[in-house]
């Protein structure tokens, strides 16, 4: 029964690799940001007339999650697995590389800017964020990435590769969306 189930999965992911991603990814997105809502808010007592969860914010990660994001990684990944198809130390260290040095910026740049126009900023406005956080976010990204992708390009089937990516991501979310709710300095 759950090789069949994992069998109709896998087939699915198969064919139609970015809706799958868009899925997954975009549920793990967006349950971040509700998860990372309710540990702050059960940190501190509420405000007056303070909503208990800012769904316009909810909203924004759905969106970069399940929009943004899933065809950019599925794309990606799919590109280096074909690139560079084994498991050797030396494949999967220039996998990290590339990923962690000339991917990652990138999609740092997007959340930022990305989450800054959905939140309606405008012109230089839209790079304030980036510009105080980004290289902040860059630095945690390493040390949690790099471990978990060394995993990924190591043991992950390429298949299973976005749905690692969306579960892992979960985590690191919850400290992104902390990192991106802290004021600017």
């Amino acid at each position: 029964m759950l090789r069949g189930c994992a069998r109709a999965a896998r087939g699915w992911m198969d064919r139609h690799p970015v809706k799958s991603s868009a899925v997954l990814y975009g549920s793990m997105y967006t349950l971040a940001e509700v998860s990372q809502q309710k540990v702050s808010a059960s940190a501190a007592p509420l405000e007056a007339g303070k909503v208990a969860l800012d769904t316009s914010s909810v909203k924004r990660y759905a969106i970069m999650g399940t929009l943004v994001f899933p065809p950019l990684l599925t794309r990606w990944y799919s590109w280096l697995d074909h690139r560079f198809p084994c498991t050797s130390g030396g494949v999967v260290a220039k996998k990290l590389l590339l990923d962690q040095f000339l991917f990652t910026p990138w999609v740092v740049v997007i959340f930022y800017v990305g989450m800054a126009w959905l939140e309606g900023k405008q012109g230089q406005e839209r790079w304030v964020e980036l510009q105080a956080k980004g290289l902040r976010t860059f630095m945690l990204d390493c040390c949690y990435w790099l471990p978990i992708q060394f995993l990924n390009f190591m043991f992950v089937p390429p298949w299973m590769r976005i749905g690692f990516i969306g579960v892992t991501t979960f985590l690191w979310l919850n400290i992104l969306a902390y990192i991106k709710a802290l004021p600017i300095q």
